[in-house]
C-alpha cells in the first residue's frame, strides 16, 4: 500500500488515519445492535453473528443475552478467541466464577493477544480467591447439612498452629510448619490431605461469624463443615530465645475427641528436622504404615535448610491470607533471595505477583489490551454493528477499496476465526483438540494476497 500525501495536509491526514485506528472503547448504539440482531435472524447458526452480537450485549451490559449468544458461538466455533474472552467476561460480570475460570483458561489456549493473556493469567488468580472464598460461604451457609455426614477417616486438614511466645517475629511459623506438614502427610497414598488455602477460606468465613475469634473449637468445626474425618491441631511453644517445642494433637471431627499426641522439642535452627519427627509420629497416631518409598521421600523432602528464607516465607503465607499480595510477593522473593533452591518460594511468588496484578485488572483494560489482534478487531467490528473483522486505520481504508478474502468472507456471514474463513481445520495431534483455522500462536498466512494504492489528497483552503 502506497500513500501519497500533499506536504500542507500531512497533519490533518495523520489526524484522520489516527482516529480510524483507534480502539473503540465506547459501547455499541442502539443501531449498531440492531443491525446485529438483524444478521443473527438472517443468519442463526453464523459464528460471526453470534459472537459480534455477544460482545456487543455484553459492552451493552445486557450479560444474560450476552451469554446465551457467546455460548451459541462457542458451540458454533469452539476455538475463538474473542468468544472465549467475552464469555469469561460476562461470567464474571455475572458473578459466574466458574464459568469465569473456564473460559479464562480456554482464552489461555486460544487467544492470540500476549497481553490480553498476561492480563487474563492475572486475573485468574483473583478469580480463583473468589471460587475459595464464595464456596466457604456457601459451605458455611449449608454447615447443618453437611455437619451430619462424617468425613472420611482418611481425610485429614490441618489448620494453622497457634504460637505462644516472646518472639512475635516467630508467629508466622504457624503456618510455615502447617505447610510442611500438610505437604509431608499428603506423601502417604493412604491419606486425603486437604488444601491449606481451602482450609484457611473457612476459618476466615466462620471467624466473620464469631467476631474475626478463631480457636480450636472453630478449627474442628470449620473441619466438620469441609467433612474432614480428622484435624491435625497443633502449637509452637518457645521455651526459650532459640529454642522451641511442636505439639500436635489428632482430633475425630465428629466427636471432637483427641486419639493421639505428638510433641518434640529442639533449637529452633533444627525445626525442619523436628518437623520430621512430629510428622512421623502424626503417622503412627494416624494408623498409617507408609512404604519404605514414601518414608524415604518425606525424610529427604526439605524445601530449604534456610530458617531465615523459611520465616520469610511464612510471612508470605500471611500476607497472602490477608490479602496482602504485593506485600506476600515480596516476602516470597525475599525467601528465595535468601535461598536460591527454594523453589516453592519462587512458585508463591510468581502466584502473589500475578494475584497483585490480577486485583487491578479490570473489563476496560482487557478489552484495551486487545487493540491490535484478531479480538480487538472483533470487538471494534461489534461495536460498529458489523460482521467485517475490522482492522482499523489504512489497513481497514484498504480492505474498503479492494476487500480482502477474510472481509469478504465475514460479511457474507461465514464463521470466521480470527479473521480466517470457516471450513478450515486442523488437528493439534492424536487425542488433541481439533483447531478451528490455525493455531493460537502462530498468525495464519493469507491464501491470497492483494494489493492496492491509495492516494490522500486535502486541498488547503482558498
Amino acid at each position: 500500500m502506497t500513500l501519497r500525501i500533499l506536504p500542507r495536509a500531512a497533519a490533518l491526514a495523520l489526524c484522520l488515519l489516527a482516529a480510524a485506528c483507534a480502539s473503540g472503547g465506547a459501547r455499541p448504539s442502539s443501531d449498531a445492535i440492531s443491525r446485529l440482531e438483524a444478521e443473527r435472524v438472517k443468519s442463526p447458526n453464523s459464528a460471526a453473528a453470534l459472537r459480534a452480537l455477544g460482545i456487543a450485549y455484553y459492552q451493552a451490559q445486557r450479560y444474560p443475552e450476552a451469554r446465551e449468544m457467546l455460548i451459541a458461538a462457542d458451540q458454533a466455533l469452539p476455538n475463538d478467541g474473542a468468544t472465549s474472552l467475552f464469555r469469561g467476561l460476562t461470567a464474571e460480570a455475572m458473578n459466574d466464577l466458574d464459568g469465569a475460570r473456564d473460559a479464562y483458561t480456554k482464552y489461555l489456549a486460544v487467544g492470540t493477544s500476549k497481553g490480553t493473556k498476561q492480563q487474563i493469567r492475572d486475573r485468574l488468580a483473583i478469580v480463583q480467591r473468589r471460587e475459595l472464598e464464595s464456596t466457604a460461604k456457601s459451605a458455611v451457609s449449608r454447615e447443618n447439612e453437611l455437619s451430619r455426614v462424617p468425613g472420611p477417616a482418611n481425610t485429614i486438614a490441618v489448620p494453622p498452629l497457634k504460637f505462644t511466645g516472646s518472639d512475635t517475629n516467630l508467629v508466622p511459623l504457624e503456618r510455615g510448619i502447617a505447610e510442611l506438614l500438610i505437604t509431608d502427610l499428603a506423601r502417604s497414598s493412604q491419606l486425603t490431605v486437604l488444601e491449606r488455602e481451602r482450609m484457611q477460606s473457612l476459618l476466615d468465613e466462620v471467624a466473620r461469624g464469631q467476631s474475626d475469634r478463631v480457636d480450636e473449637t472453630t478449627k474442628v468445626r470449620a473441619g466438620k463443615i469441609l467433612q474432614a474425618g480428622r484435624i491435625v491441631q497443633g502449637g509452637i511453644l518457645q521455651t526459650g530465645p532459640e529454642r522451641i517445642q511442636l505439639t500436635t494433637n489428632v482430633v475425630i471431627v465428629s466427636t471432637s475427641q483427641t486419639t493421639g499426641s505428638a510433641s518434640d522439642d529442639d533449637n529452633l535452627e533444627q525445626v525442619f528436622a523436628l518437623e520430621k519427627k512430629i510428622v512421623f509420629q502424626l503417622f503412627t497416631n494416624l494408623g498409617i504404615t507408609l512404604t519404605p518409598e514414601e518414608r524415604k521421600l518425606i525424610d529427604d523432602a526439605k524445601p530449604t535448610r534456610n530458617l531465615k528464607a523459611f520465616l520469610a516465607y511464612s510471612r508470605g503465607l500471611q500476607a497472602e491470607d490477608r490479602g496482602d499480595f504485593s506485600g506476600a510477593s515480596r516476602f516470597f522473593d525475599d525467601a528465595r533471595g535468601l535461598d536460591p533452591g527454594f523453589n516453592a518460594a519462587g512458585i508463591r511468588a510468581a502466584g502473589a505477583a500475578s494475584a497483585a496484578a490480577g486485583a487491578n485488572v479490570t473489563a476496560a483494560s482487557v478489552q484495551a489490551s486487545t487493540s491490535g489482534s484478531r479480538e480487538g478487531n472483533a470487538v471494534r467490528a461489534a461495536q460498529q454493528g458489523s460482521l467485517s473483522i475490522s482492522a482499523g486505520g489504512a489497513t481497514q481504508v484498504a480492505n474498503d477499496v479492494n476487500a480482502s478474502q477474510a472481509a469478504n468472507s465475514a460479511s457474507n456471514g461465514q464463521t470466521l476465526s480470527g479473521g480466517v474463513p470457516g471450513g478450515q481445520s486442523t488437528t493439534s495431534g492424536a487425542g488433541g483438540p481439533a483447531v478451528t483455522g490455525v493455531t493460537a500462536s502462530t498468525p495464519p498466512t493469507p491464501s491470497l494476497t492483494q494489493s492496492g494504492t491509495i492516494t490522500f489528497i486535502i486541498r488547503p483552503p482558498e
